[in-house]
């Protein structure tokens, strides 16, 4: 009888900590690993984040850079992460042109990881020059690129980048031949030098040399104008049919997270996502914070991984890793 006693005493013991356990577990800090170096677009973007979760839901968040390998490196830290919500990766679209593009990862970009939500999105990529370049228009410049095969450059931030892979595209949907400048970090220095020609950039990260008069858009992929150059072309509207990149970031978990742990992550991005330093910085940025539930969430990186196995191979571009 003193057996049954106390057996009930510690099940009631227990059965009453178990909320309180569930709700430090809930408490853990939260590893938010991004695959590129510090102070780069996307970690501004994921720190701003981090911050916008904390104040709101109390929870912390560390920022963990875990750059290299056109993060690989960072997202590998994820896949190999405990499916307990814990640790989450947070990442641009590139994610899903390099499932395509690098041949050998060390992971399966499907399997290995669940989609939780995408945060952001805005419009792609701008075709830049600069300011001190001959041509004034989207029109000047492809004029010239038919007539010059492969002596117009276009300057990336490396091969397989989507600077470099929106490069491609244009060249396939416009029909110009243009000779291709991988660069380690953004070109911009020598675009404003016109050491090469052009580059193919997002708007957000070119904003200030264009403010500042050293660089001039000439045209922007994607379906609408950008809210940082309303007065200048989509390739759609100048009459290019251009398959575009879309410029979004989302967060992913580990695979085989539960539902549970699915869910207390998106919670607390969908509590945040119209925060003012969110909001604020997406103005600015030219983009849109946005919280996509998770299902929804998937079946675009799925569709997206499928549209660029039809539309990546052609291009020629393959990486080792």
């Amino acid at each position: 009888m003193m057996y049954d006693r106390r057996f009930f005493l510690a099940s009631a013991a227990a059965a009453a900590l178990a909320p309180h356990l569930a709700r430090a577990a809930d408490q853990a800090p939260l590893r938010m690993v991004v695959p590129f170096s510090a102070g780069s677009g996307a970690d501004i973007l994921a720190r701003v984040l981090a911050d916008a979760i904390t104040t709101g839901t109390g929870r912390a968040v560390v920022v963990d850079n875990k750059a290299g390998a056109g993060g690989v490196i960072g997202a590998l830290e994820v896949a190999r992460a405990r499916p307990d919500g814990n640790t989450v990766l947070y990442t641009t679209g590139g994610f899903t042109t390099n499932a395509v593009l690098m041949k050998k990862l060390p992971f399966d970009p499907v399997a290995d990881f669940t989609p939780i939500s995408r945060v952001t999105r805005a419009s792609g990529f701008a075709l830049l020059v600069s300011e001190k370049s001959p041509y004034k228009t989207l029109h000047d410049f492809v004029a010239d690129a038919m007539k010059r095969p492969g002596r117009v450059t276009y300057g990336s931030s490396g091969i397989g980048n989507t600077t470099h892979v929106i490069g491609a595209l244009f060249c396939k949907g416009v029909g110009v031949d243009l000779l291709h400048i991988p660069f380690k970090g953004t070109p911009f220095t020598d675009l404003i030098a016109q050491t090469v020609d052009s580059a193919f950039v997002s708007p957000s990260l070119a904003a200030q040399q264009i403010r500042s008069g050293q660089l001039r858009a000439l045209g922007i992929s994607g379906d609408v104008r950008s809210s940082l150059l309303p007065d200048t072309p989509t390739f759609a509207e100048a009459g290019y049919k251009v398959q575009d990149i879309p410029a979004w970031s989302g967060v992913w978990g580990p695979g085989r997270m539960t539902p549970a742990a699915v869910q207390s992550v998106y919670a607390a991005l969908a509590k945040v996502a119209k925060a003012p330093a969110i909001e604020k910085y997406m103005r600015e940025s030219g983009g849109e914070p946005e919280a996509l539930p998770p299902a929804a969430f998937e079946a675009y990186v799925t569709s997206e991984i499928e549209r660029y196995r039809r539309v990546l191979p052609p291009l020629g571009i393959e990486l080792g890793a």
